[in-house]
């Protein structure tokens, strides 16, 4: 019997892909992990699954992921198939995950689609038939394909949207940043200057992310006001050096025409 059993991915972070696989797997388990070498630097990884198939995650990763959108080569998803997709859905839901695609109605399988923090689309599919004739059928689709939004303008989905915005975040994603904030926007972190070019924010965030080997937000308390939303929470870093350091934050965020017009971070960075 030939069966593909595993896909080898690079990422920028392992975490925040992990956390993600686990919430959507959690009988999955972490089979192994450790650190190597390629092309000339070492790295992290990490193997997740069950006995027999399973995901690795490699950390490291530089640039960006491919435009799902895009005719670039690449992966395009990865697709699993479920037996309670609804289940998935509340899981993921649960953790502040949001919904990228739900596929067209069909009689005989259900079909949503997620982005992880690190840029990789997953498909979930459940068959609702063991007759591989109509569980393979090719066409007989109705009804239209539904893409998700970041944001709803009209009820603001707060703690999924902050959530998911530190994922990212903790990923090092600032094309996820780009796609979010508004041309018009105002952002200061700490003591800093505020900045209120769209791509300075941008650049400031990038050179951020390159001057530390990783962080990891932990929300404690979120918060929402019409089109304000905010958190409390603690931030660890590690430093290229392979020190620590955890600190105290609280972010302010303010929703215009479906971006961030407002972004305040107030945390002591001073010693990072």
């Amino acid at each position: 019997m030939n069966r593909l059993e595993h896909a080898n991915l690079v990422v920028k972070t392992i975490q925040p892909s992990l956390d993600f696989i686990l919430t959507a797997f959690p009988e999955w388990y972490v089979r192994g992990s450790g650190e190597g070498r390629w092309a000339g630097e070492s790295r992290n990884w990490l193997h997740v699954g069950d006995d027999d198939y399973y995901l690795t995650l490699n950390d490291g990763a530089q640039g960006s992921n491919r435009d799902l959108s895009g005719l670039t080569p690449g992966l395009a998803h990865l697709g699993f198939v479920v037996d309670d997709i609804e289940a998935l859905m509340a899981r993921l839901e649960a953790k502040g995950y949001a919904i990228d695609i739900i596929g067209r109605d069909h009689p005989h399988r259900k079909t949503v689609y997620y982005i992880d923090p690190n840029g990789f689309q997953f498909e979930f599919m459940q068959y609702l038939t063991d007759d591989a004739t109509l569980k393979n059928q090719y066409g007989g689709e109705s009804g239209p394909l539904t893409r998700g939004q970041a944001i709803e303008t009209d009820a603001v989905k707060g703690e999924a949207f902050i959530r998911e915005l530190y994922r990212q975040v903790d990923a090092k994603n600032s094309d996820y940043l780009a796609g979010v904030l508004n041309n018009e926007v105002n952002f200061r972190i700490g003591d800093n200057p505020l900045l209120q070019d769209k791509a300075e924010v941008i650049l400031a965030n990038q050179s951020f992310f390159n001057s530390i080997h990783s962080m990891e937000h932990q929300l404690d308390l979120i918060w929402q006001d019409d089109n304000h939303i905010g958190c409390h929470g603690q931030v660890n870093y590690v430093r290229l050096d392979g020190s620590e350091l955890s600190a105290k934050f609280s972010t302010s965020l303010k929703i215009e025409n479906e971006k961030i017009r407002d972004y305040y971070v107030f945390a002591d960075l001073s010693k990072l």
